[in-house]
C-alpha cells in the first residue's frame, strides 16, 4: 500500500513538472498549427474561391523554386559544417584537461550570445573592405569593394557562415557536457588496453554520445530550414532587394503580410512542418534515443580497442 502511494506521489510530481511544458506546447505549438491548417481553405487574394488549392498555388509560385534552391544550398553547407565542426571541437576540448579550458569555453559561448540581428551587422562590417578588421585578407583576394561580396550568388555561403558562428559555440559546449557524462572507468579501460586518443574518440566516445548527436542534428536541420532573420534584415536594412523572398520563411511572411494571402502562408508553413515532423518521428521510432541515458559501443569497436 505504501509503495502504491509513493508511486502515485511520484507520478503526480512528474506531471506537475511536465505541465508548464505541455501548456506551452499546446498554446505555442499545437494550437497555432491547427489555426494555420484551418486558415488554408479560406478565400484569399491568390485563391478567391478558397479550398485546399492553396498548396498547389504556393508550390507553383514563381518564388518557391528559387527559395527551395537557396534553402537546400544553405543547409547543404550549414548542417554538415555544424555537425562535424561541433563534434570535432568538443572532442578536442575533452582530450586534455588544463587551466585554459574555462577560457576556451568562454571563447566558444561569446559568439553564440550574438543574436541573428547583431550577427548581420557584425558580418557586414567584417566583409566591408573599408571597415573590416581583416581588410588585409580581403585585399589579398583582390576584394576592394563591398559589391564584390554582397551579391545574390554569394548569399548561400555568407548566410551559412553567419548562422554557423551564431550557433556553433552553444552546441560545442552542449556536446562537451555530453562527453563529461561518459564513465571514467570506460575511458581508463580503453587507455589501459592500448587504445590511442583517436581510437578512444571514434570508437568509444562517439558511440556513447550518439543520442546527443542525433538530437543536435534534428534541431540544426529544423533551424536551418526556418532561416529568416539574417536574409530578412539583410534585404530590408543593408542591401534592399538582395534577398527578397530568399527563404521559405521570408516567402511565407511576404504572402501573409505583403499580399494578404494568409491561406498560402499557412499552406507553406504546413509544408515546412512536414520534414521537421518526419525527422522527429524518425528519431523517436527508428533510433534508441529515448531508451536509455547513453548510446552503446558496437561489439567490433570493443574488440578493436581490446576492452
Amino acid at each position: 500500500m505504501a509503495k502504491t502511494k509513493h508511486y502515485k506521489h511520484s507520478n503526480g510530481a512528474m506531471y506537475l513538472m511536465l505541465s508548464p511544458y505541455l501548456l506551452l506546447l499546446f498554446f505555442f505549438g499545437i494550437l497555432p498549427a491547427l489555426m494555420g491548417l484551418l486558415e488554408i481553405p479560406k478565400p484569399s487574394m491568390a485563391n478567391p474561391n478558397g479550398g485546399w488549392d492553396a498548396f498547389k498555388i504556393v508550390v507553383h509560385d514563381f518564388r518557391f523554386g528559387p527559395a527551395l534552391k537557396h534553402v537546400l544550398g544553405f543547409m547543404g553547407i550549414f548542417v554538415p559544417l555544424m555537425i562535424f565542426f561541433v563534434i570535432g571541437m568538443a572532442l578536442m576540448l575533452d582530450i586534455k584537461h588544463s587551466a585554459w579550458k574555462k577560457w576556451l569555453r568562454m571563447a566558444y559561448i561569446v559568439p553564440a550570445s550574438i543574436s541573428g540581428a547583431v550577427a548581420v551587422l557584425v558580418w557586414y562590417v567584417i566583409l566591408q573592405p573599408t571597415l573590416s578588421p581583416i581588410k588585409g585578407v580581403l585585399r589579398y583576394f583582390h576584394i576592394t569593394e563591398s559589391s564584390q561580396i554582397w551579391q545574390q550568388q554569394n548569399l548561400v555561403y555568407i548566410l551559412a557562415i553567419m548562422a554557423f558562428f551564431a550557433a556553433a559555440g552553444n552546441w560545442i559546449l552542449i556536446q562537451y557536457g555530453s562527453l563529461q557524462s561518459i564513465s571514467t572507468e570506460v575511458l581508463e579501460a580503453a587507455r589501459v588496453d592500448g587504445a590511442s586518443i583517436w581510437q578512444t574518440a571514434i570508437r568509444i566516445k562517439l558511440p556513447l554520445i550518439s543520442k546527443y548527436i542525433v538530437y543536435m542534428s534534428v534541431l540544426v536541420f529544423a533551424g536551418g530550414l526556418q532561416i529568416f532573420v539574417e536574409p530578412q534584415l539583410l534585404n530590408g536594412g543593408i542591401y534592399t532587394g538582395i534577398a527578397d523572398s530568399w527563404s521559405f520563411d521570408q516567402l511565407s511572411y511576404n504572402l501573409a503580410f505583403m499580399q494578404g494571402d494568409f491561406g498560402g502562408a499557412s499552406a507553406l508553413s504546413i509544408l515546412l512542418l512536414i520534414p521537421s515532423l518526419l525527422g522527429a518521428l524518425l528519431v523517436i521510432f527508428k533510433t534508441d534515443m529515448f531508451e536509455g541515458a547513453q548510446g552503446h559501443i558496437k561489439k567490433k569497436d570493443v574488440e578493436i580497442v581490446g576492452i
